[in-house]
């Protein structure tokens, strides 16, 4: 007899949500509740303060681009459920617009560390507890813009396509006992259109012709954060049990790579 498998990790599964309380992060948070799995988020102090997490989760004062951060949030969460089984990794934010030779060198690395070094360290730092995990699977997000550079969005892109090859990378040296893959939004309607939750607004750090950016779109719209969850669940999920080092793009066919 066939089995169906599940679309969406089991209730009990131990998932941590690194920058959890951002726009999709939350939204994600919320439905894993609902979905009976237990929760740690991982955010800066004022995120948490800014968007707390429902009742129920565990929330972990964490700035991720300070390595000491990492290791003291990931030990209390793998002390406060014994274990992690899903990590997802929704941190970042986007710098202003600007040609790549005006950027600042503090820019550029304060890009790099926020959108890409924050990642590797998370991720390395997480997998000995993942490989504990009977069924572990890290979901990085990344964006469209990782694959096609949007002008002026140098660094911001780079980072995100380094996101991209550092999945690939553990998905290679970590499977079989961990899966890793990558969901690549493009614009998703969120704060993250200003600058990101927990930071001061920067009014021109996406800023972009929406209207014409909706027309280029096959489905007219910008991505919603449920449009991002489901896709992030089913890749932590059993039913995509042999999906590993792959990019998930979701843009409502405004990028088809």
């Amino acid at each position: 007899m066939n089995t169906v498998l599940q679309m969406t990790p089991p209730a009990g599964t131990r998932v941590v949500a690194v920058g959890g309380c951002g726009g999709i992060g939350s939204a994600l948070v919320q439905v894993c509740v609902t979905l009976g799995h237990r929760v740690t988020v991982l955010d800066l102090p004022q995120s948490i303060d800014q968007n707390p997490p429902p009742n129920g989760v565990s929330a972990i004062a964490m700035d991720a681009t300070r390595t000491a951060d990492i290791e003291s949030g990931l030990a209390e969460a793998d002390r406060t459920f014994s274990g992690i089984d899903v990590l997802i990794n929704l941190v970042g934010f986007a710098h202003r617009r600007a040609r790549i030779e005006d950027l600042s060198d503090d820019e550029w690395n304060d890009t790099m560390r926020g959108n890409l070094d924050s990642f590797t360290t998370v991720c390395r730092r997480a997998i000995p507890i993942l490989q504990r995990s009977e069924s572990a699977a890290i979901v990085n997000v990344s964006s469209g813009m990782g694959v096609r550079p949007l002008s002026e969005g140098s660094a911001y892109s780079i980072a995100k396509a380094g996101v991209i090859a550092l999945t690939k990378c553990i998905a290679l040296e970590c499977a079989p006992r961990i899966r890793a893959n990558t969901v690549a939004p493009g614009i998703v309607q969120t704060a993250f259109l200003t600058g990101g939750t927990g930071r001061e607004p920067t009014a021109d750090a996406l800023k972009a012709d929406l209207d014409s950016y909706r027309k280029g779109v096959p489905m007219k719209r910008l991505a919603e954060t449920a449009d991002i969850v489901g896709p992030i669940l089913f890749l932590a999920s059993p039913a995509a049990g042999f999906i590993n080092g792959q990019t998930l793009h979701i843009n409502g066919g405004g990028l088809m790579p």
